[in-house]
């Protein structure tokens, strides 16, 4: 009887604290993106959970087992959350890749032909005084797993950075470009 009561309670702490992780990780995308009602009503569910889990603990007898399903809750939380974010793919992100001048045009191409709007840098040199150039975009994060296999061939330093909001000219998706270059 006891036992069962252990169990319960380890996999009622499990699920909660997983359920706690997973929307913090969710719910820190939303408040990057500047989502603000979607990230008070995630600390809202958080803040729930944490309650509940608060409380078990409090109550129960806290022991060895129950803060190491605490901790185990906590990671499948934080991968559930990752993979949810990914499919997500809220927003968009500013891309800058780096690249040697010499293959810089062929990057270009490559670029426009799948749909990615980019600017180039005249050249400039690197620390160790070769030439490279920079390639600058905005695209939408769902697009980016695109863009990292079309760029596979390429000796690349990519940097990626979350934009909180962008305004003024409306930002077009690969496919959205690719189909009013076909129009033109």
């Amino acid at each position: 009887m006891i036992e069962t009561i252990l169990i319960e309670r380890m996999i009622y702490i499990f699920f909660m604290c997983a359920g706690m992780r997973c929307i913090r990780t969710v719910q820190e995308i939303t408040r990057i993106q500047g989502q603000k009602k979607a990230t008070s009503v995630l600390i809202a569910l958080d803040t729930t959970l944490f309650l509940f889990v608060f409380r078990d603990v409090l109550v129960g007898e806290p022991n060895m087992i129950i803060f190491l399903t605490i901790a185990a809750g906590y990671i499948a939380g934080y991968y559930i959350g990752s993979y949810i974010e990914e499919k997500m793919a809220l927003g968009k992100v500013e891309v800058s890749i780096k690249i040697g001048k010499e293959h810089s045009h062929k990057l270009a191409r490559v670029l426009r032909e799948n749909g990615f709007i980019f600017i180039q840098s005249k050249r400039y040199y690197s620390h160790k005084g070769k030439l490279r150039k920079m390639h600058e975009g905005i695209i939408y994060r769902k697009e980016l797993p695109k863009l990292k296999k079309i760029t596979e061939e390429f000796n690349i330093v990519g940097v990626v950075s979350d934009i909180k909001s962008t305004f003024g000219k409306e930002i077009f998706s690969t496919k959205e470009y690719l189909k009013i270059n076909k129009e033109i």
